[in-house]
């Protein structure tokens, strides 16, 4: 009964030495015997289908409940390991439900066992998240309280992907940072502690923390268990490795690790894994700008886990499939998709998809001008998600979710935007506020990240080129070497005002290598006195009006007290001579900017003084 409890529990070294032990034996009784049997079969590797399901009737005669349990238990491992057939778990899963309705006498291991198996049918076959919830949270509550570690361990592990794919995810960061702190238990084996890694892991990169996931899972595929694992677990650890390479944009990995995985899964007619991995390099493709790619990996997805008999992956690649329709603006088609998905995954319970999916159609309504509707569809998506938690796009960038959010708060003409995300002023001060909370000298991390916002803002904060930004500010250091450094500096400015592992809002974009400060996100003062200057040359007889916005922009001297590295300088005299212009044109101007400047400058020393 021992070895018996060891496999449930995925301790397969001890069960090998204990089914060496029963193997000793002189002269068992049935009940041992029968139990052997089906040890020696489960750890063999190589037993059919056909001979287990035997050793399981048998189990039901003897009546031996546990050797039953134990015996459904291997052929559903095996037909997940093998990751194709899967139409055979229908089968499988009723067994289950019948002993599990018969739990007076099943032990608690069996019990629990039997649970994790049917939640990953639910999860896995059908795409039912609710009911392989209530499974996992089935079999926490049976082996809570020291019954059994592992089995805890690997319950709590599958019920952080339900909860992750429901919308909760702090409750599933949370559950498999504490299940963490448990694997360094003794007698915690390789699988539980490797499934709450790989949780925890996916977890991490649907809360947009793609280093993290990488290094999690990355730890986790080059520890020392990870060679125990057997062959179809390996190959899905390695999985989720690749999408978390991919959502850190680390290319070369992708493509190393998508090969190797197609080496081991398409010979061995993995369908499921073999989905997984092109659902993983569908979503590289999507965020690498490659529309028709990404929608050509979705469709293999889709094919592999329709052949698999696996609804998830076919759940799970339609929101690809319609986000990659929609960058290649195939409108009509990304609508009648989810119009067709969004309820399913409701109903299942995949509620971040759904909510996810809702966020697209949000944006299709919003480039097309629908600004009321694509409100609606933004307000829905948030109702799908538990309270508290963020609406985070999934194989999207945070400019993707910025662009939607500029769009829907500038609205139409006449409508009032929300205060911009970052606030910088220039003119009479230098101050820069960050989600309403000023940045302090303390807080640049750094002389560069302050010099680059500031080159930023002197080469006209849009589509400056990266080159000419590393240029600027490591003119010493060799190209490469002044782009890693630009890299740094951006990523370091970006987390401006961000506390802890707070996730920062891109309001720094970088794409084909132009550096801008979106206008959606951030306020610079002085860009905003450069084209009212610009509107007041091009309105000669607007006089009144150009005179009233420029007063109300030039608060003082451009980054007065700094000292004028070249940008500075020549930004300065740019200003200055196109005031001089304007000046030239409503000579009042000139009066009224002076008196302006004074005053300002007053206040300064005043400020100065205190």
């Amino acid at each position: 009964m021992q070895c018996m409890r060891q496999w449930f529990e995925m301790e397969a070294v001890d069960l090998a030495a204990g089914t060496a032990l029963c193997g000793l034996k002189e002269r068992p009784g049935p009940l041992t015997l029968l139990r052997s049997r089906l040890l020696f079969a489960v750890g063999d590797g190589r037993t059919s289908l056909g001979d287990l399901q035997a050793l399981y009737e048998a189990g039901r005669r003897a009546p031996e409940l546990d050797v039953a349990a134990l015996a459904c238990a291997a052929m559903i491992d095996a037909v997940l390991a093998a990751g194709c057939d899967f139409d055979r778990l229908d089968g499988l899963a009723a067994q289950v439900d019948s002993l599990l309705a018969e739990d007076e006498v099943l032990s608690v291991h069996a019990q629990a066992a039997l649970l994790l198996r049917r939640g990953l049918i639910s999860l896995v076959r059908e795409a039912d998240i609710v009911r392989a919830g209530k499974a996992f949270d089935e079999g926490i509550r049976l082996v809570e309280g020291r019954v059994s570690e592992p089995l805890l361990l690997a319950h709590r592990a599958l019920r952080g992907v339900t909860d992750c794919l429901t919308g909760n995810l702090t409750r599933a960061d949370v559950g498999l940072a504490d299940a963490r702190f448990l694997c360094q238990q003794a007698g915690v084996g390789a699988r539980p502690r490797l499934l709450v890694e790989g949780s925890l892991g996916l977890v991490r990169l649907f809360l947009g923390e793609a280093a993290d996931a990488y290094f999690i899972l990355t730890g986790a595929c080059r520890s020392s268990g990870f060679g125990a694992l057997s062959p179809g677990m390996q190959l899905l650890m390695l999985c989720h490795r690749l999408y978390a390479a991919a959502d850190f944009g680390l290319a070369e990995e992708v493509k190393d690790l998508a090969q190797h995985i197609g080496f081991r899964a398409i010979p061995g007619h993995q369908a499921l894994l073999h989905a997984y991995r092109h659902f993983a390099l569908g979503a590289v493709a999507l965020r690498a700008g490659d529309a028709l790619r990404a929608l050509v990996h979705a469709e293999e997805c889709m094919r592999s886990g329709e052949l698999a008999g696996a609804r998830l992956p076919v759940t799970l690649v339609a929101l690809l499939q319609a986000q990659a329709l929609s960058d290649l603006r195939r409108s009509h088609e990304v609508r009648a998709l989810l119009a067709d998905w969004v309820p399913r995954w409701i109903a299942g319970g995949l509620l971040r998809v759904a909510a996810v999916g809702r966020l697209e159609l949000a944006m299709l309504d919003a480039r097309s001008g629908e600004l009321d509707r694509a409100r609606h569809h933004l307000v829905a998506a948030r109702a799908l998600l538990p309270a508290g938690e963020s609406l985070r796009p999934v194989h999207r960038s945070g400019a993707w979710l910025d662009e939607l959010n500029g769009m829907l708060a500038a609205g139409p003409a006449g409508c009032v935007a929300s205060a911009p995300h970052v606030s910088i002023r220039t003119l009479g001060e230098f101050v820069v506020e960050v989600g309403g909370r000023r940045i302090y000298d303390r807080d640049w991390k750094g002389a560069r990240t302050k010099s680059l916002l500031i080159a930023l803002i002197c080469e006209g904060g849009q589509k400056v080129p990266a080159d000419h930004l590393a240029d600027l500010l490591w003119p010493d250091s060799d190209g490469a070497q002044a782009l890693q450094n630009l890299k740094v500096a951006l990523h370091r400015l970006r987390r401006l005002g961000c506390e802890g592992a707070e996730a920062p809002v891109n309001w720094v974009h970088v794409k084909h290598g132009l550096v801008s400060l979106p206008g959606s996100l951030c306020r610079v003062d002085v860009h905003e006195l450069v084209q009212a200057v610009q509107a007041g040359l091009k309105a000669p007889h607007a006089e009144d009006e150009a005179c009233r916005e420029v007063l109300a922009l030039c608060a003082g001297e451009f980054l007065p007290g700094l000292h004028p590295t070249p940008p500075v300088a020549r930004y300065r005299k740019t200003l200055h001579g196109l005031l001089d212009r304007l000046i030239k044109r409503f000579p009042v101007l000139g009066a009224a900017l002076a008196d302006a400047r004074g005053a300002a400058s007053k206040r300064s020393e005043s400020g100065a003084a205190g």
